[in-house]
């Protein structure tokens, strides 16, 4: 689920978005973006041993489809990552331990066709039992 806040008003608000587990064990929580953009860089990741990475992304646009593709920097050099198609208003969830494998990956979002995404990166353990996340940084 992805959510765009917005003013009617114009008066400036401030959002954020809280995940739990079911028995309230843990949860994280990431502020919001002030604004879409076509690039994202994710600084922080991992997929070995107990980690599991997603990185997830929306395209708020109401009208064009976001064509694109995620690059994982790794400790070991780029490595090519899907591409996407993500229709207006809605967003994926990408399993980077589907692509790669290590304790140090960071992800470049690329929104190919000038469509603006948002972009997050979350990370649980396997169990479940902790999770953390963070938006991405937009030049």
């Amino acid at each position: 689920v992805s959510t765009v806040v917005t003013s009617e008003n114009g008066v400036p608000v401030v959002a954020e978005r809280a995940v739990y587990d079911d028995a309230r064990t843990f949860g994280h929580c990431s502020v919001g973006v002030t604004s879409p953009s076509t690039t994202w860089y994710l600084a922080e990741g991992a997929t070995a041993g107990i980690f599991d990475c997603w990185v997830l992304v929306m395209n708020p646009s109401p009208d064009k489809t976001a064509k694109g593709r995620l690059t994982f920097l790794t400790d070991t050099g780029p490595v090519a990552g899907p591409t996407f198609e993500i229709g207006p208003g809605k967003r994926h969830s990408f399993h980077v331990d589907s692509y790669v494998t290590t304790f140090d990956v960071s992800t470049v979002v690329t929104s190919e066709n000038g469509v603006p995404v948002v972009a997050e990166r979350a990370v649980y353990d396997d169990a479940r039992t902790f999770g953390h996340c963070s938006v991405g940084y937009a030049p």
